[in-house]
This record gives C-alpha cells, structure tokens and sequence, in this order.
C-alpha cells in the first residue's frame, strides 16, 4: 500500500524502525473523527564492533502524540489514539511490518477551519508522536521529529463527506482562465473572489458584485449594450431576459453588504462558493456567446 508520509523510530539514538500512514478515513462517532490507517517495523540490531551493545527484543510499551496542521510547529489538530494492538510491536530479526490504526478526534469547529484555511489543496499533516520503549526491564523514551503527510485531495472530500461535515460531488468544471481577453476586469475580479471564497466568505460574495459591473463595463466598451440587451440578441428575447434577471439577481444579492437593507449580512462558505461558481458560469456563458468585438468584425468586413 503506498504511503502519504512516514517518518524514523530511534533507540538510544540509533534508527531502529520507520512509522508511516497510508490512508485517512472517517471512524464512526458523534463528530467528526479521523481514523489513520498506519504501519510501522521495528528490527533488532545486532552488535557491531561500532555499535557493540546493540539493540535487540524490545516492543513500544505506549504510543500517542498530536496531529499539527500544515508545519511541524502549526497548530494543533487534536490529541492521537491508539486503543489497541500495540502489544504487537516487537521488534524482530528480520523485517516485519505491524499495521495498527490512530484516531484524532475533531470538533466541527476545528475541522470548519481547517476547511477555511485548505482553500481546495490537498491538506497536509505533521504527525508529532512521542511514547516509551520497553527494553531489558528499562523503559527509554520514544523521542523523533514531527514527519509530515500529505492527503490527496479524493481522500480528504471522502473523510469529509464519510464524516458528516460536508457532502461533495466532484465534477469536472470548466474553469474562466486567468486571461480573460475582452472580459479581462471581470475575470480579475473572478480570480479574487476564487481566492477569498474560503477564507473570507462575506468579501468574495462583495467582489461578485464588482464582478457583474466590470463585465457590464466590459460589454459596453465593445459596443453590445447592457449585459440583458446582449444576450437577448446572442439567444432570443425570452431566454435572454431570464438571464439578465439571473445576472440582476445576483448583483443584488451581492451588493447586500454594501447598501443599507436594515441588517449586515455575514454569507457563509457554502454561500460564498456558489455565487462564486455560479459568477463563473455566466462569465464562461458570456464569453462563449459573444462573438468578436465589433471593431474587430468591421475590420474583417472590409478587408
């Protein structure tokens, strides 16, 4: 099975193992609960004329630590937990590996702001374990540096979704790229707002209304008129007229947090994601509907 990270295990100063995960799922609990599919091989190591008192039958006697977020010094995620099966790491003469799970806990709150702060990436873990050895009726500390994972981004939505934070579908979506020709102030806007989504709700849903100004600019400048007029005559009267409400619609509810309408309103992600796509959607629409700038045409009509 391949590994998202995995870091030494030392005795006495001397790499006697490595520890790893290999996958994140969602255990079953109350709340959200990450369940850490992991491994781990110990080997005796026999004396050497460098090393002449080796290192041989010794097991981890216990096992715990944190789970950081993003950095081995970030913050921490929650405490780990394995509640079984550690009486079956022993270290042995030849390779062996011992497969276990740990468990973090995670409150709403927490994983809400790790959602926040991922921002779409694939999120990254550091796992800071410390525990005890169990050796010749001594016991030695169990001391390494914090290792990181990284989870693939399938994997994440899955826990998510298994979890009961959230519910995905993943989809391919056309994305507007960063150069957007003619409707290059609009995408701008729609390359900021992407960015804002997560971590600032209420701001992007702000910037979509820039957003439906700066493609009204966009087309007025090139001659087609207001936004309603131009799909009107890039579809038919009806259709485009239901457009024009739907771009209506959303610059007004975007500009809720710019006009007084008796109360502030605070969007939230989810609120702020789909305006966002949806802003997204009508720029794609627009840009495949519109044909070339009218000084262009004229050009071509004349040569």
């Amino acid at each position: 099975m391949s590994r998202l990270g995995q870091g030494d295990l030392s005795v006495l100063n001397r790499r006697v193992g490595t520890i790893w995960v290999s996958r994140v799922a969602a255990d079953a609990a109350l709340q959200p609960r990450i369940a850490l599919s992991a491994g781990c091989q110990v080997q005796d190591l026999r004396p050497t004329d460098e090393f002449p008192e080796g290192v041989v039958t010794f097991r981890i006697a216990a096992l715990g630590g944190q789970l950081r977020w993003r950095s081995e010094t970030g913050s921490v995620v929650g405490d780990l937990s394995i509640p079984k099966g550690l009486q079956h790491f022993r270290s042995t003469n030849h390779a062996h590996e011992h497969t276990f799970t740990m468990y973090c806990d995670m409150p709403h709150h927490v994983l809400s702001r790790l959602e926040a702060e991922r921002g779409g990436s694939a999120p990254v873990f550091w796992m800071d374990l410390a525990g005890s050895w169990a050796m010749a009726g001594s016991i030695q500390p169990i001391y390494q540096r914090p290792w990181r994972f990284r989870v693939p981004t399938d994997m994440w939505i899955e826990f998510l979704s298994e979890s009961g934070y959230e519910d995905f579908e993943i989809v391919e979506v056309r994305r507007v790229l960063k150069e957007g020709g003619s409707l290059q102030r609009a995408v701008d806007h729609l390359n900021v707002a992407r960015r804002l989504a997560s971590s600032d709700p209420p701001r992007a849903v702000g910037i979509c209304r820039l957003l439906v100004e700066a493609l009204d600019k966009d087309l007025r400048d090139q001659g087609y008129g207001v936004i309603t007029h131009h799909l009107m005559a890039c579809t038919d009267e009806l259709r485009g007229r239901e457009y024009g409400r739907i771009v209506a619609a959303v610059k007004q509810l975007a500009s809720m947090n710019h006009h007084d309408f008796g109360r502030h309103s605070v969007f939230t992600r989810p609120e702020a994601l789909a305006l966002v796509r949806l802003c997204e959607a009508l720029l794609l629409m627009v840009g495949d509907l519109a044909p070339l700038p009218l000084a262009d045409s004229e050009e071509g009509a004349q040569g």
